[in-house]
């Protein structure tokens, strides 16, 4: 890739700092010119500075693409299919999008293990969290406010369980506060997201699935990040560029991602800790 010029956006959220930090290591290592405008602006500002042709890469979960970028409203059961009709409409707009994450970073229900979720090797799922609630009238449901007031929030649990929680059992805390007060012992169930280095080690079921079935429909929208490109780009170093992202995707699981936030969050720069994961991927060369 000598002479040819990459610039690598990203907003400044720790899931993009280092999923941009994977691009900067990416194209480095394939002789490119690497411009990093990563770590700056929002969502919107990034997308805008793509489609005018300034950036190259943008990391971009599925559902700010669907819902916010193309302004869609249609739900989708399954993340593939959301992934699918967001390459088709951006098509459109030159832009390319890449497969996404095992990781989804939305919001789900987190339950004390003391809960009895997983009583009997059981798998957590929310209609059996639902009837637990229904009979332990004493369980303490922490939301944000975001999360109660937005119809992407608590009622779709609500509404795919067929169980209200009754507002006594309620608590509505401030942002980031509902995961903190079920460490602490406040809270018994947790509505938050799951990709946090907190619950690395941390004693709770994350509920993620409706039921037990073999392909349990999406309740929240999916999160699973993956990444814009310009389409020239994309289609010019697709022969290389779309088997090593399907590569990598496969690595980053919760767990992964988790444990890689947990390294930004003591300190460690973005790209080392991207430099340090390709490499142990087999991705790069060290």
């Amino acid at each position: 890739m000598s002479g040819i010029e990459v610039v690598v956006g990203g907003t400044t959220s720790p899931t993009d700092q280092i999923m941009s930090g994977m691009m900067l290591i990416a194209f480095r290592q394939r002789g490119a010119t690497v411009i990093d405008r990563s770590n700056t602006g929002d969502d919107a500002l990034n997308r805008d500075d793509l489609v005018a042709g300034r950036l190259s890469v943008v990391p971009e979960d599925l559902s700010t693409g669907w819902f916010i970028h193309l302004g869609e409203e249609t739900r989708f059961d399954r993340t593939n299919e959301m992934a699918e009709a967001l390459r088709a409409g951006d098509q459109g707009n030159g832009i390319a999008w890449t497969d996404y994450s095992g990781f989804d970073d939305a919001v789900a229900p987190v339950a004390r293990d003391d809960l009895g979720l997983s009583d009997d090797d059981a798998v957590p799922t929310m209609q059996r969290l639902a009837a637990l609630l229904e009979t332990h009238f004493d369980a303490r449901v922490c939301v944000d406010t975001g999360t109660l007031q937005s119809p992407g929030g608590l009622v779709r649990f609500e509404t795919a369980t067929g169980f209200t929680v009754p507002a006594e059992q309620l608590d509505v805390l401030g942002e980031g506060e509902p995961l903190r007060g079920l460490l602490d012992g406040n809270c018994d169930v947790a509505f938050a997201t799951t990709v946090e280095p907190e619950l690395i080690n941390a004693d709770v079921a994350i509920v993620d699935r409706l039921d037990d079935g073999p392909a349990p429909r999406l309740v929240f929208d999916p999160r699973n990040t993956a990444f814009m490109f310009d389409e020239d780009l994309y289609a010019q170093e697709g022969e290389w560029l779309q088997p090593f992202i399907e590569a990598l995707m496969v690595t980053l699981d919760r767990k992964t991602m988790s444990a890689l936030k947990a390294e930004l969050a003591g300190g460690s720069l973005a790209t080392d800790i991207a430099r340090s994961h390709l490499e142990s991927a087999g991705l790069v060369m060290p």
